[in-house]
């Protein structure tokens, strides 16, 4: 019985290690991680995105949502769901009109599954984070550091890229 406890109980230490908070980290590690200004971001279409295209209002709303800024991801999905059509404008209205940044981070996650199934633009995959009900993905930047949509800057580096 102690042969079995003992793996179990470092396996269970080693999952819920990988996804905890990190301590107060020094004034330039805090600049690293946090999300990019927005002159940093992709640039928004001059055109209309082609409907195949995951739009660049998506990956604001996740980096709204990361940095815990309702209004700002409110805004952001507000105007997915004016761009978009069908199933992906109906899920961003939805998440658009939530009252609180919790609702918000749920309606987000239904969204996000049809989002990751679409065609990311250029340089842009899909993160997952398996402690975000019984896990979850979106979509940002390649080579940022991992921005955590659903727990925002409580655990904001929870995750990893699958793609």
């Amino acid at each position: 019985m102690r042969l079995i406890t003992l793996p179990f109980l470092a396996l269970v230490l080693l999952t819920f290690s990988s996804c905890a908070p990190k301590p107060e980290a020094s004034t330039p590690k805090e600049a690293a991680t946090e999300p990019a200004p927005a002159a940093a971001r992709a640039p928004e279409p001059v055109a209309a995105a082609p409907s195949n295209v995951l739009s660049t209002h998506y990956i604001d709303a996740a980096a709204a949502l990361a940095a815990d800024d309702l209004p700002k991801s409110k805004a952001a999905l507000a105007a997915l769901a004016s761009e978009s059509t069908g199933e992906l404008k109906t899920l961003a209205q939805t998440a658009a009109d939530t009252g609180d940044i919790a609702a918000t981070r749920d309606a987000f996650k239904a969204l996000s599954k049809v989002a990751t199934t679409m065609e990311l633009p250029p340089d842009y995959a899909v993160a997952f984070c398996p402690m975000y009900k019984n896990g979850s993905k979106w979509v940002q930047k390649k080579d940022a550091t991992i921005a955590n949509p659903y727990f925002g800057k409580q655990m904001l580096t929870c995750g990893s890229f699958v793609n």
